[in-house]
């Protein structure tokens, strides 16, 4: 069995080039207590603690839109939540990230992962 294998690709006729169509453009596992911080990511320059259970993702290279999707779970003291109300693409290189816990109050979570998806500008 033959494998291509190819860093980047695009159209032939010019244009933005893309990584592998729905892979995750930026992903990042943090700690949301106290200072935060990234355990490891893959298109994510800094975090942002923006309140209790709020968080900010800043991408390194921007989305074309705000219209991809996120996924975001998190942990805390052995349950696994949704994050919610919002996990979203805030602007085109911020993905906002809230959790609220199983009372439906603002909460930090120790252990949060996100990942966004749709196209690099």
């Amino acid at each position: 069995m033959s494998t291509i294998r190819v860093d980047n690709f695009g159209p032939s006729a010019g244009g933005t080039t893309y990584s592998a169509r729905g892979i995750a453009k930026a992903w990042v596992n943090f700690d949301g207590t106290g200072t935060i911080a990234a355990r490891d990511s893959e298109n994510v320059t800094s975090l942002t603690d923006n309140a209790t259970g709020g968080y900010g993702v800043n991408l390194t290279n921007s989305m074309a839109n705000t219209n991809g999707a996120v996924v975001s779970m998190c942990h805390y003291d052995g349950v696994t939540f949704m994050l919610a109300p919002r996990s979203v693409f805030n602007t085109v290189s911020i993905i906002r990230v809230s959790m609220q816990n199983a009372a439906g109050a603002a909460s930090d979570a120790n252990e949060i992962a996100a990942s966004g998806y749709g196209d690099l500008a």
